[in-house]
């Protein structure tokens, strides 16, 4: 279906876009009414290729909140003065009343389903997702998206109630993402909050994992992929930006430090040490604190040179 109404080409007077032919197409036969109890669709469509000058721009007077999944190619999104960059299988979100900009990548366009809607709280709900989370999401959720908005262009465009219920879902799906990703959030901080208060003795991945009630190797596992390193490497390099610390702000020992760090054979960790910071630990520390003290006289001069 491609219909052609007036209110279409008046709505995009707010654009700046060329051409795009449609493979589906929906346009809502009657005005949408924003203060509505239902969510209710104004536009959706699918099209499997843009043009490669494909650009949308609008101002901050737009009245509808849009959600586009990407199903093919890449491009561009501009919103609140930062710029994101859309790909297959991802979806980015943008609220009504919020300028912004999207263009497809000339040598590689957009294959996109969209849908534009309004009405009840949904501009309030579309702002919570995008403040919390950004524009941009993808991952497992995308196929999840892509299927309720296909949805929505084959109900009929009477049933305002069964789309409002489609649109409240495709929005909880997003709220739950970002619950979803908070407590993992949550668990992380709390995991590396556990590592830094242990320090001072011999901690394993598998006493982590099992006071966290993880399987040590899923643990293992996530905790690489989350924080790009794997867990004993993590340790050490923890330990070293505690030793620097105690070396600058404290008379302790080399031998001490070790010790406090869970380092019984000192000549173990200054050899860790080197390899961290590229000298050993006392040198480390005469040089910090010659620098503080050069620092110190600078301060009572009025500046450094």
């Amino acid at each position: 279906m491609a219909l052609q109404f007036d209110r279409y080409r008046d709505d995009l007077e707010h654009d700046i876009v060329g051409g795009c032919p449609h493979d589906v197409f929906f346009i809502s036969p009657k005005a949408i009414d924003l203060s509505s109890l239902y969510l209710q669709v104004n536009r959706a469509g699918i099209v499997l290729r843009t043009p490669a000058d494909f650009t949308i721009r609008r101002d901050d007077s737009y009245r509808f909140n849009v959600l586009h999944c990407v199903l093919s190619g890449r491009g561009r999104v501009s919103f609140r003065g930062i710029e994101y960059a859309p790909a297959k299988g991802s979806l980015f979100l943008l609220p009504a009343g919020e300028a912004h900009a999207y263009a497809a990548d000339p040598s590689d366009p957009f294959g996109l389903v969209w849908v534009e809607f309004g009405g009840a709280n949904s501009t309030e709900l579309v702002r919570h997702v995008v403040d919390r989370g950004g524009p941009l999401f993808s991952g497992s959720i995308f196929r999840d998206i892509v299927e309720l908005c296909t949805s929505v262009l084959y109900q009929p465009s009477q049933l305002d109630p069964k789309n409002s219920a489609i649109l409240y879902q495709i929005l909880m799906c997003l709220c739950s993402r970002l619950e979803d990703q908070a407590v993992k959030e949550y668990i992380d901080r709390e995991i590396l909050t556990f590592i830094d208060e242990n320090l001072g003795r011999k901690l394993t991945l598998t006493e982590t994992a099992r006071h966290f009630g993880y399987h040590p190797a899923y643990f293992s596992a996530r905790f690489t992929r989350t924080m790009g390193i794997n867990f004993s490497r993590y340790l050490n390099d923890r330990r070293m930006r505690r030793a620097c610390y105690l070396l600058m702000t404290t008379n302790w020992s080399v031998d001490r430090i070790a010790h406090a760090l869970a380092y019984y054979d000192v000549s173990h960790f200054i050899r860790r040490f080197k390899a961290s910071e590229g000298t050993t630990p006392l040198r480390y520390r005469r040089a910090t604190q010659f620098r503080s003290q050069k620092e110190a006289v600078n301060d009572t001069q009025g500046g450094s040179p």
